[in-house]
């Protein structure tokens, strides 16, 4: 496939995002890696982050943890984490475990890596994962836990081309993957990550990486690199635009020719009621998941007039494709979100999409609004998830239509009342 050079003009504002740190990815990883445990090294504010963020429940003994760094402890060179360790191991008896940093110790310096190293064994690997809010996006520590498994990926064998699936999905999406693909004709090595920390894939210069998540760069470019894998570019395999660019785009690949025009036709009809509803509605999108690009991408195609496209970053090579398709639409990187409030004060947008933080204040304001947080959480990819990705964008206008009419004047009454 020849590489693709887009003239989609990024605009970059170099401001802070406002988004989760990288702990949230525990929320997703832990459930999919089934023989894995999360420890987390932090503080109360890691623990209460957490423990609503993810609804932990005391009854349900999910497979993460944080150790709490009290006073005393901030005096240590390095934290003392054998018992910890050895609790987690004969309660829960992972296979692995995955060591993450927070900011409060990744500020006094702590040596992550050392630490991992001396709590490992054999048996037991434990893998050092930065994942503190002083750096990252949040779904990007996905990025992080992949590349801490590249170690334990197996060297493929000189022979047969295979593709690996890049990317966190449940069990059911990796079978839909995998059942399309060898329909295909593409013989499939697996998945990064796998549901077992024993079955990950055999990566070589024969494996094609096909990511399926937008926020993966850095692991497929560091594949590409040491094992001599190619990466698949494409369009991620959101919407039925999308998923019919991936999965023609993979098939060429291994040299197999397929026209996925009538069921790109065909799943565009399926979602014709949503489509309908989108079709010319003012769509506003702030910087959170990393998913921006693919769903304005999606929802430009939908008939929606994107406003506003922003996300935390953008990988130019890895995005090429996404930014192609969005041509003619205004796409921010790192933007400045005081004055992206004067954008939507000034544009009215009919929905906008935006983080946890921000979604109240907007809907005070009148406006409709999805989390953003929602994608990252439900099955939208390829053909199965076309119909729920279209109805996740549909989902609050149809809600506000069941409520009653939005009354300013009770709103200005309670910021400003009248001088009594």
């Amino acid at each position: 496939m020849m590489p693709v050079s887009s003239d989609c003009q990024i605009l970059k504002e170099d401001n802070v995002t406002h988004s989760f740190c990288g702990l949230a990815c525990v929320g997703w990883l832990y459930q999919k890696i089934k023989d894995s445990f999360f420890l987390i090294l932090g503080t109360h504010t890691c623990a209460h982050f957490l423990q609503n963020a993810l609804g932990m429940m005391i009854f349900a003994k999910p497979r993460f943890g944080i150790a709490l760094l009290e006073e005393p402890d901030l005096s240590r060179a390095e934290p003392k984490l054998e018992e910890v360790i050895a609790e987690i191991k004969r309660d829960h008896n992972p296979s692995v475990i995955f060591l993450l940093s927070s900011c409060t110790p990744e500020v006094m310096k702590v040596d992550f890596k050392g630490l991992a190293h001396l709590l490992s064994t054999e048996q037991t690997p434990v893998l050092f994962v930065p994942a503190s809010g002083l750096v990252f996006n949040f779904t990007q520590a996905e990025d992080s836990v992949l590349q801490a498994l590249v170690p334990y990926c197996p060297q493929a064998p000189a022979g047969e081309k295979k593709v690996v699936f890049v990317g966190s999905v449940n069990d059911a999406t990796a079978d839909d993957l995998r059942a399309e693909a060898e329909e295909l004709g593409i013989p499939v090595g697996g998945f990064l990550p796998e549901s077992r920390f024993d079955r990950m894939p055999a990566i070589g210069p024969n494996t094609v990486l096909a990511p399926i998540q937008p926020y993966l760069s850095r692991v497929c470019s560091r594949l590409s690199r040491e094992r001599g894998s190619q990466v698949l570019t494409s369009l991620f395999p959101f919407g039925p635009d999308g998923t019919r660019a991936f999965w023609e785009d993979l098939a060429s690949m291994f040299g197999i020719k397929v026209d996925f025009a009538d069921r790109e036709a065909a799943a565009w009809q399926k979602i014709k009621t949503q489509t309908d509803l989108l079709k010319g509605k003012k769509i506003f999108l702030t910087a959170d998941t990393m998913m921006e690009l693919p769903l304005a991408r999606f929802l430009k195609h939908a008939g929606a007039d994107v406003v506003e496209c922003s996300s935390a970053y953008i990988n130019k090579k890895f995005h090429a494709r996404e930014l192609e398709a969005l041509d003619g639409i205004r796409v921010v990187e790192q933007p400045n979100f005081h004055r992206q409030l004067e954008e939507i004060r000034r544009t009215r947008p009919d929905l906008i999409v935006t983080s946890l933080m921000t979604a109240n204040p907007f809907v005070g304001n009148g406006f409709i609004v999805k989390w953003s947080m929602e994608f990252t959480l439900m099955s939208i990819h390829s053909w199965s998830g076309v119909f729920t990705l279209a109805n996740l964008f549909v989902a609050p206008f149809l809600r506000r239509q069941s409520l009653p009419a939005f009354d300013e004047s009770v709103w200005l009454e309670g910021v400003m009342p009248s001088a009594q």
